[in-house]
């Protein structure tokens, strides 16, 4: 740790985890006294400088099982024990001084050295009387010489002989092995036969690559199996995940609509983990829609159940027959629109009717259709004082979809300015229906009865 400044907090960390020699997030958190965010960053600290490192525990993170973590100098001093250090007493001697010669000769013992000095002066005698009788030698070397020559001639011929009587053994053996190595192929062709015919008749699967679980996903699963059939709260998830709290909503409803999440009933709202792995869900999944309309359907938690429950009584002509509380059977001509497109499809071919999308993932309003729901509205309340951001909220809760707070707003100035509404106020802006008058009505009589005289 040298040349390395760490934080008070990352410190208390590091000393925790070598108090207790490993542990996760949580028992260092709980050993420090610091928050669990805090503990992370200091986790990633140490790692990234090399003091500490993850213990191999084979578990799946994907489960929610958290990294256990240990200081380096412990794997380091495991990875250093050499795994033949008791292998080497029986290949080399302990005791350099016990080595043996390999010519076997102990160059400290007299009696093991050789000779020199009566050797030499034998060969310088022999070599003087050589000198003196080499002219009376010299025809009886040659003869010799001849004699040698014709010896090692009649050698090299029998040896020869014997070389190619082993050649022809060795012909022979290999016929032998030439022929074995044939059945062999014939055998080894048949098995190939049959392993060609079971590769026919066997369907091969294929098995695609798990995509990486999202970081973020895995973090809130951890969170829920830490707490188990308890459930942990939305601000329990947030201050022990370190997600934002409008991330972690998200994140959860994610994780509902995949079934890695449940939530239990009651107040407040709680969650457990579910069965779904946090690996097998998409944190951006394609919104649910309405298998009816195709639209998207609000309030996860109870539109699936709604829907199942519809779907049996929909008649083949795409009706829903409901008998009222006064026994009267009232048809329902249900909506018959296609399924929209991706929403990475480009939206300036059209604007309504071949399928596009919103960004909230809803078919747009035809032409004319939100000027004219804006409208009724507000002719539904005559004499109401309403503001643009009053009629889009309930008609928003009204078709269960969002409506542009700015497009109803255009519709009310283009209607006042038309004069069939009337602006109130212009801070807020401020609209309202006329309301029928009777002096109106009297006027609307007056003159049917001057026809009639």
């Amino acid at each position: 740790m040298e040349g390395l400044s760490l934080t008070p907090a990352t410190q208390a960390v590091f000393d925790a985890l070598t108090e207790l020699g490993q542990g996760n997030v949580h028992e260092l958190a709980d050993k420090a006294g610091k928050a669990r965010s805090t503990t992370d960053k200091a986790i990633k600290t140490l790692a990234d400088a090399g003091l500490i490192a993850a213990v191999d525990t084979h578990a799946d993170p994907a489960e929610g099982a958290l990294t256990r973590w240990t200081l380096a100098t412990s794997v380091e001093a495991a990875d250093a024990v050499p795994d033949d250090a008791t292998d080497l007493g029986g290949e080399h001697p302990v005791n350099p001084d016990e080595t043996v010669p390999l010519n076997g000769i102990d160059p400290d013992n007299a009696a093991d050295q050789p000779d020199i000095g009566d050797t030499e002066q034998a060969d310088q005698t022999g070599n003087e009387a050589d000198g003196d009788e080499a002219a009376d030698e010299e025809p009886d070397d040659t003869a010799d010489e001849t004699d040698r020559d014709d010896a090692d001639s009649d050698a090299d011929d029998a040896d020869s002989d014997a070389d190619d009587a082993d050649s022809d053994a060795d012909d022979a053996d290999s016929d032998a092995d030439d022929a074995d190595s044939d059945a062999d192929d014939a055998d080894s062709d048949a098995d190939d036969a049959d392993s060609d015919a079971d590769d026919a008749g066997r369907t091969v699967a294929v098995v695609q690559p798990t995509r990486p679980g999202d970081r973020k996903v895995m973090a809130i699963k951890g969170v829920l199996a830490d707490y188990g059939d308890d459930g942990a709260t939305l601000a329990l998830i947030v201050a022990e995940s370190g997600i934002g709290h409008v991330t972690a909503t998200r994140l959860l409803t994610a994780m509902e609509q995949a079934d890695a999440a449940r939530r239990l009933p009651g107040e407040p709202l709680r969650w457990i983990p579910g069965p779904t792995r946090a690996s097998e869900v998409d944190p951006n999944p394609e919104p649910p829609r309405c298998p009816l309309c195709c639209q998207v359907i609000r309030g996860l938690a109870n539109a699936p159940s709604a829907t199942a429950a519809v779907l049996p009584l929909i008649r083949p002509d795409g009706t829903l027959h409901i008998v009222g509380p006064d026994g009267e059977t009232h048809i329902v001509a249900l909506s018959t629109r296609t399924a929209p497109r991706a929403a990475a499809t480009t939206r300036s071919v059209a604007r309504s009717g071949d399928g596009t999308v919103n960004a909230d993932g809803n078919q747009p309003f035809g032409r004319g259709e939100l000027e004219r729901l804006t409208l009724d509205y507000l002719a539904a309340s005559p004499g109401r004082q309403m503001t643009p951001q009053d009629i889009a909220t309930a008609l928003a809760a009204q078709l269960n979809r969002a409506v542009s707070n700015g497009a109803v707003r255009n519709n009310l100035t283009k209607a006042a300015a038309a004069g069939r509404i009337l602006l109130v106020s212009d801070n807020p802006l401020t609209f309202v229906h006329p309301a029928p008058t009777d002096s109106g009505a009297a006027a609307e009589a007056d003159p049917g009865s001057t026809e009639q005289s």
